[in-house]
C-alpha cells in the first residue's frame, strides 16, 4: 500500500471533500450571483484588474469571482478560472457561455500549489475564500509570484473568524449542536485558518512580493427573515455533513430559524455582519 506524503494526503482529502460539494455549489451559483458581486468588486479593485487584463482565478468554485472578472477585463482580456476539483468546472464554463463571456472566460483543473502556467503569464492572480484550503501555503505564494508579470498584483480574500460573521456563527453553532464538532487535523484546512494570524501575508512576503497588505472589510446586510436567506450557505458549507445525517436536518433548521428570529427587527429583517480580509501584494519589477 502506497502512503502519500502528509501534504499530498491532505490535498487528496480536500479534493474528495469539494468533489462531494460540487453539485450543491452548482445549484446555488446563479441565485447567489448578486450577493457574490459585492465581494468580487472588492477583490477586483485590490488586484488592480482593468479592461484588457490577463487574470488567473484560483479555487474558482462555481464561477465567482470569475464571472465578475470576465466582465471587467472585456473582450481584450481573458480570465482563467481554476479549481482542484474538475467537477466544478462545467458550471463555470456554462455560466460564462450563457453570459456571452465564452471568448473571455476559460477553465482549467489545477492544484494551486502546482500551477501549470508559464512564468509571467498573468497581470493579476485572485482567490476568493479558497487559498486557505491549500495545505502548503508557501507553495501557493511562490506559484503566484512565478506566474505574475512584473508589476502584477495578487489579491486573496479570506474569512477572519467565525464569530465575526453572524451567519457562519449561527449556522455552525446549530450544526454542531446536533452533529458535534467535526474532527479536524491539527493544521485545520478550514475557512478561518488564516483569520487570526499573519501566515498568509508572511508567505507572500517570503515569495518576494512587495507592498503586502491585509485589509479588513465588513458587510452589514439585512435580509428578510421569511426568505430563509441562510439556506444556500448551510448547504454549501455543511451539506456534506447533513447528507450523511439527513435525519438531523429538521432539528438543525429549527435551531437556525429560532436563532435568526431572535435577532430580527420589527420589520422582520435580520441585521447581519460579515467580516473578511483581503491580502494583496505586487510582483517586483
Amino acid at each position: 500500500m502506497t502512503t502519500l506524503p502528509p501534504h499530498a494526503e491532505r490535498t487528496r482529502q480536500q479534493s474528495d471533500l469539494w468533489s462531494s460539494k460540487a453539485r450543491t455549489w452548482s445549484r446555488w451559483a446563479r441565485p447567489l450571483e448578486a450577493m457574490a458581486t459585492r465581494f468580487n468588486e472588492i477583490l477586483t479593485e485590490a488586484a488592480g484588474v482593468t479592461p484588457g487584463a490577463r487574470v488567473l482565478d484560483l479555487a474558482g468554485g462555481a464561477g465567482e469571482p470569475a464571472m465578475t472578472l470576465a466582465r471587467k477585463v472585456g473582450d481584450d482580456g481573458f480570465v482563467v478560472s481554476t479549481d482542484l476539483v474538475p467537477a466544478m468546472l462545467p458550471t463555470i464554463r456554462e455560466r460564462g457561455r450563457e453570459a456571452g463571456l465564452g471568448g473571455v472566460l476559460t477553465v482549467a483543473a489545477a492544484d494551486m500549489e502546482h500551477l501549470p502556467f508559464a512564468p509571467a503569464s498573468f497581470d493579476a492572480v485572485v482567490s476568493r475564500f479558497g487559498v486557505m484550503f491549500a495545505p502548503h501555503t508557501q507553495a501557493v505564494a511562490d506559484g503566484i509570484r512565478r506566474v505574475l508579470r512584473p508589476g502584477g498584483r495578487t489579491a486573496l480574500m479570506i474569512w477572519t473568524t467565525r464569530e465575526a460573521s453572524t451567519m457562519l456563527e449561527v449556522l455552525g453553532t446549530a450544526v454542531e449542536a446536533e452533529l458535534g464538532v467535526e474532527p479536524a487535523h491539527p493544521d485545520t484546512l478550514g475557512p478561518f485558518r488564516f483569520g487570526s494570524c499573519t501566515r498568509l501575508p508572511d508567505a507572500l512576503t517570503r515569495a518576494g512580493l512587495t507592498g503586502v497588505t491585509a485589509e479588513t472589510h465588513v458587510f452589514s446586510p439585512r435580509p428578510r427573515l421569511a426568505d430563509d436567506f441562510w439556506r444556500p450557505q448551510l448547504d454549501m458549507s455543511w451539506g456534506h455533513r447533513l447528507d450523511a445525517r439527513p435525519e438531523a436536518r429538521p432539528a438543525i433548521e429549527t435551531r437556525i430559524r429560532t436563532a435568526f428570529a431572535a435577532l430580527a427587527d420589527a420589520e422582520g429583517r435580520v441585521p447581519l455582519r460579515a467580516e473578511m480580509r483581503v491580502v494583496s501584494g505586487v510582483a517586483p519589477g
